[in-house]
Order: structure tokens, then sequence, then C-alpha cells
């Protein structure tokens, strides 16, 4: 056993490229985004996922106005019932492409389930903005939310979460000195923790028999189309693994996949929290308001991208329920630990 090691001391700044590998990360970022721009809706149309995924009703506030929110109500819910708890979610993408509707299916599911309002946030997208602006935004619709009194919640039972990039984000907005104390809990699904860790050490701590990473490629492209050249990256709202602990909610739920080369610094973001000594094998466990899961034999993103792309119905199946499971597993923690 042995306490995880110490991060590196900053401040770290992000290079410039030289300009021939800036044209080609360029080109290649606007490829993918104009790629998922066509695919996506097509993808998450509701007469592919179904109908009953959909929110309940959309809304924007005066700030931001462009950026629309996802509002999930439960389905028995009537109006004079006794305000609910609520989780915001913020969705993945790597910082550059990807919207709120992408996880409508998730949203639906932990809203109607758990008898929870979801909240499915948008922010603008790199390299259109880059950091900080979508933390900042986030954080000025997160305050929006929290002031709307049109919406049924108990502001005593708030947490947030998000998924991969959106991960990242669950846990720098509530850094905002305008947020503490006002979000109780983070639900980080398979996030983002740094930008420090050299990807070659991610890469080898996978197991032996793992495939190549689909983010071993990807990762490069959006930390330069997020990361502007000259930023520390020791930043604590930019690599999350730097915020110290009392800046952050008193409860964090923190999941990692075994396949996944973001589980390294997750991990260990996890366990410098509570000061925790890593015990090889051990795949979940809860101390001093974490709690860390890694899920075995999976890949980053194995019930939401992998699964509905998997071609064997048995394997797809599996990668689902397996998801399933993990939101369930998140529920219960929120309504022991948070929502209580």
């Amino acid at each position: 056993m042995a306490l995880p090691p110490p991060l590196p001391q900053g401040p770290i700044y992000h290079p410039k490229l030289p300009i021939w590998k800036r044209v080609t990360i360029w080109l290649r970022i606007h490829f993918i985004k104009a790629f998922s721009k066509v695919f996506i809706p097509i993808f998450m149309s509701p007469y592919v996922v179904g109908r009953a995924t959909l929110p309940t009703f959309t809304k924007t506030y005066p700030i931001h106005s462009s950026l629309t929110h996802r509002i999930f109500v439960p389905p028995t819910y009537k109006s004079g019932d006794p305000p609910l708890p609520v989780y915001l979610d913020i969705h993945g993408g790597g910082f550059v492409f990807c919207v709120p509707a992408i996880d409508d299916e998730f949203c639906s599911y932990f809203s109607s389930k758990h008898n929870i309002l979801v909240i499915s946030l948008d922010y603008p997208k790199a390299p259109g903005s880059t950091f900080p602006q979508p933390v900042d935004q986030l954080t000025d619709v997160v305050n929006s939310i929290l002031e709307d009194e049109s919406l049924p919640f108990d502001r005593s039972k708030v947490a947030i979460g998000g998924f991969s990039a959106g991960g990242c984000y669950s846990l720098a907005v509530p850094q905002a000195s305008s947020l503490q104390g006002r979000i109780h809990g983070v639900c980080a699904f398979y996030p983002v923790p740094g930008f420090v860790t050299p990807q070659s050490v991610s890469i080898a701590a996978r197991p032996s028999y793992a495939t190549k990473d689909m983010l071993e490629n990807l990762m490069p492209l959006f930390n330069y189309a997020y990361i502007n050249p000259g930023t520390d990256l020791c930043d604590p709202r930019l690599s999350v693994m730097y915020a110290d602990r009392e800046m952050l909610p008193e409860k964090i739920f923190m999941v990692g996949c075994e396949l996944d080369l973001l589980w390294y610094d997750a991990e260990f973001m996890a366990e410098r929290l509570v000061g925790k000594d890593r015990v090889e094998g051990e795949t979940v466990w809860e101390r001093d308001g974490v709690r860390w899961e890694k899920v075995m034999g999976v890949e980053h993103g194995f019930e939401s991208f992998g699964g509905r792309l998997e071609r064997d119905k048995a394997k797809k199946e599996k990668l689902i329920a397996r998801g399933r499971k993990m939101y369930d597993d998140a529920a219960e923690w929120l309504f022991r630990e948070v929502y209580h």
C-alpha cells in the first residue's frame, strides 16, 4: 500500500505548438465538429432513441441566452407535491462537440426511475470558447437555476454531475465563490481530472490486454482546442485534481473505467481528497464523503456511445445494463449522502 504520488508543482504552462501542427489540429477539430453537427442530431433523434426520452420542457435564461437547457420532471410529479431533489447534468464531448440532447436517455431514466428533477445544461464549446469561458458560463447558469423559483426543487438537495468533459466541469463549477455551500454533492462519471500527467503514463497504466483507447488520438486535439497556449495547467478549475478539498462539495462520487486512460488520474484524485492509501485490486471504496468506483472491463463512455454503437446485441445489452447499474448506484448514493 502507498499514498498516491504528489502532484507536479506548478505553474506548468500549456505550450504553443509549431504552426504546421496547429493547422493540422485545426483542420481535424473542425472536421470532427462538422461531422458531429450532422450525425449527432440523427443519432439522438426521437425516431432512433424513442420519444419517451425527450425532456418535459426546455428553458433559457437572460444570462447566456444562446444556451438552451433541458428540464426533466418525473412523470409522477404533480403541482403541489413536495419539492424534488435536483440533479444538474453536464454532457461530455471533449470540451469541443455534442449537445445536451446526447444525455436525454440518461436524464429521462434518472428522473423517472428515481423521482429527481434533472436539468441538462448547455455550455459553449471550444475552440470558439476556451478555458475558462465554459466554466464561467456554467457557473452563471447554475446560479440562475438556483435562484429560479419556478422550478419545483428543494434548495437543500442540490447535486451536480457529468460525463467525461462534463465530469470535469462538474468538479470545476462548484469551486466558484458564489456556489460555496449551495451544491451538496457531485457525481463525476469517467471525468477528465487534469492535463498535467503525460498521456504515455496514463496509457501505460491500463491493463496489458486493453485495446487502443479511442481517446489516445483525440485528447491532444481536444486539449489544444480547449486550452490556450500559456494557460497554467495547474489551475484547479482546469485540472480539477488540483482543487482544494474545502472548495469542493462535501460529498463526491467518482467513477472510472478500467480500460480508459482517464481512470489513472481520476483514482489518484479520489485518493488524494481523503489521504487514502492505494490498495491493489480494490475497485470500490468510500471514505470521508468520497466514493470511488472502477467499472472493470469497460472503456470510456461504455454505456453511451460504446453501448449504442456495439453491433453484437448481447454485448450491447450487457453494456447498457452495466450503465444502468452505474446510474442506480449513483442515485442510491445521492439519496443516502446528499438528498437525505
